[in-house]
């Protein structure tokens, strides 16, 4: 079973020197049919179908330049399940056990004009992912998920969100050989008169303060959320040093931005990118996870994205 995450989880000290990288190869969860970028070269360029997202996901996790590789229940089912990929190789499977509404994203959808509810997709007795519900710890497939919310400033919607988190955390804390990591989004509601800077103070206040309701055992092993500005990066990732923050991508713009957000959040003291769509819909995934991982182990974005652009050519 993949244990890089959990390994370097193990040494916190070490994270500043090569922080975690998770594809977070996820997007089924959100999108359709069009949702998982594309391939090819040229004319023969296509929106991806799901065995060749499948085949990315095998090709990044063999590639070494990725630590963990973040799935949807039928795709950890798939590889981690069906064809205990992940036995092999010491990438870590990790698989997303909740989704919220407004991440829906199918062609003429509007869902994310509505406050996001969350919904559980993995049932913790079965959240390791054995052939039978009831199995022994050691025959787990996966042994890390995501669970993500997302609030904005609403009290009813806000509670419900929050109830919901703290009732899986706790039963996680019950779950003998399993532990999650908490996505925390920024409001996807309109926040009349926030600047960015506001919205990630909002984000990190509610942070710090629902992880205050949760015991050590209850607690998610890292924390991941956007990157906004500087300071309020700062503020969160010093504010307890047992919570560890990581940053989630967001939508893609280039590699050279991708490149540059990654050294912001690990200069500014995360220790954790989780990326899809800056991955998968990179022209050139392995590269751009190779040029990450070069900025993650301390090179500059320039010379990173230099290598970047020759890998590319070639």
């Amino acid at each position: 079973m993949g244990d890089r995450v959990f390994d370097k989880l193990a040494r916190p000290d070490s994270l500043a020197q090569s922080p975690i990288f998770v594809f977070a190869g996820d997007a089924q969860a959100a999108g359709g049919l069009r949702g998982l970028g594309a391939t090819g070269a040229a004319a023969q360029r296509h929106h991806r179908k799901r065995p060749e997202f499948l085949e990315l996901c095998r090709e990044l996790s063999l590639d070494g330049a990725i630590d963990g590789c973040l799935m949807t229940p039928a795709d950890a089912e798939t590889l981690a399940v069906d064809e205990r990929f992940f036995d092999r190789i010491d990438v870590t499977p990790l698989v997303r056990t909740n989704a919220e509404t407004w991440i829906w994203s199918p062609r003429h959808g509007a869902y994310n004009r509505a406050v996001s509810r969350p919904f559980q997709t993995v049932p913790l007795r079965d959240a390791g992912f054995c052939r039978d519900l009831i199995c022994q710890v050691q025959d787990f497939n996966i042994r890390l998920g995501l669970y993500s919310i997302t609030l904005n400033n609403e009290v009813e919607a806000d509670l419900r969100t929050l109830e919901t988190y703290l009732a899986y955390a706790h039963e996680v804390g019950k779950t003998p050989g399993f532990d999650h990591f908490l996505e925390v989004f920024l409001p996807n509601m309109p926040q009349h008169g926030m600047s960015s800077e506001q919205m990630g103070e909002y984000v990190a206040d509610n942070i710090v303060r629902t992880m205050s309701y949760l015991r050590r055992h209850e607690r998610p092993l890292f924390i991941k959320t956007a990157y906004t500005t500087a300071s309020v990066w700062r503020e969160l990732c010093s504010f307890d040093p047992t919570l560890i923050i990581g940053a989630l991508g967001g939508p893609r713009t280039d590699a050279r931005g991708t490149l540059e957000l990654v050294r912001n959040v690990v200069v500014n003291g995360g220790r954790i990118i989780l990326f899809g769509r800056a991955v998968f819909e990179d022209e050139h995934p392995r590269a751009i996870c190779q040029a990450i991982r070069r900025v993650l182990d301390g090179q500059d974005p320039v010379t990173a994205y230099e290598w970047y652009r020759a890998e590319s050519a070639r």
